[in-house]
């Protein structure tokens, strides 16, 4: 049984002021939970709607010490769900090892200005399905450890290094001509001859890539249009460009 003050504090963690100031995030849901758990994340609680527990049989679950049953009507105080889920989990927030170097024979994605949650939680996932080296985020892209970001993951995102930094700096590192920038107006993507490695540049929903940014990649792709929309939502483009770059 968790105490009101418990929940209380639980429940502030939606906020990213309180995420910040107790290093520790939510995970809802059984997958995303297993998924945390199986790649050895430090679970500082773990809360099982128990009307849930004694239908289920889930060892990985129940042997974490600092478990808790509670009831539904406690469940949906602390959830950030419209639908609660029967399981929710607090992890405490960690930096996975970043061992990517320009020059290095595999890519990473470098995001500039990246505000929706679900958008960056999707783009780590598109890097863990297409196996690339890590993300790197501008400092003023949404919060890793947003609960849209986490869930949108789909667990990728305790397995897919993720970095904040002055991405000015980070290219400068790296040979313009294997800096690959998203853009519209630019070369046609299916006829770029990728490099064996390098970054990709993702603008954000809103305003695309910056031009100093922009100035900085050897190449500006674009994904051919067809029809009539004005522009891709960031994460299908991420996801468009990262097929080409492995096929």
């Amino acid at each position: 049984m968790l105490s009101k003050v418990e929940v209380k504090i639980i429940a502030s963690l939606k906020l990213k002021k309180f995420r910040q100031e107790t290093g520790l995030f939510i995970v809802e849901g059984e997958k995303g939970v297993l998924e945390a758990l199986g790649a050895g994340w430090l679970c500082d609680r773990l809360i099982i709607r128990s009307d849930w527990y004694k239908k289920h049989d889930l060892p990985a679950l129940f042997s974490v010490q600092n478990l808790s049953e509670i009831t539904e009507v406690e469940m949906e105080k602390m959830t950030q769900l419209s639908s609660p889920s029967p399981v929710l989990a607090v992890f405490k927030q960690q930096e996975l090892p970043w061992s990517w170097q320009a020059g290095d024979a595999n890519f990473v994605l470098a995001l500039d200005q990246i505000k929706d949650p679900g958008n960056l939680g999707t783009i780590i996932r598109i890097a863990d399905w297409f196996g690339l080296a890590g993300v790197i985020c501008s400092p003023d892209t949404v919060e890793m450890w947003n609960q849209k970001c986490v869930q949108s993951s789909m667990g990728s995102v305790f397995r897919v290094p993720v970095r904040y930094a002055d991405l000015t700096a980070f290219l400068a590192e790296e040979a313009s001509n294997r800096v690959y920038a998203t853009v519209l107006g630019g070369e046609d993507l299916r006829k770029t001859q990728f490099a064996d490695g390098g970054v990709v540049l993702v603008g954000s929903e809103s305003f695309g890539l910056s031009a100093h940014l922009q100035a900085q990649a050897g190449h500006l792709l674009t994904i051919p249009a067809f029809g009539a929309a004005e522009s891709l939502n960031a994460a299908v483009a991420t996801g468009i460009v990262c097929s080409w770059l492995r096929a």
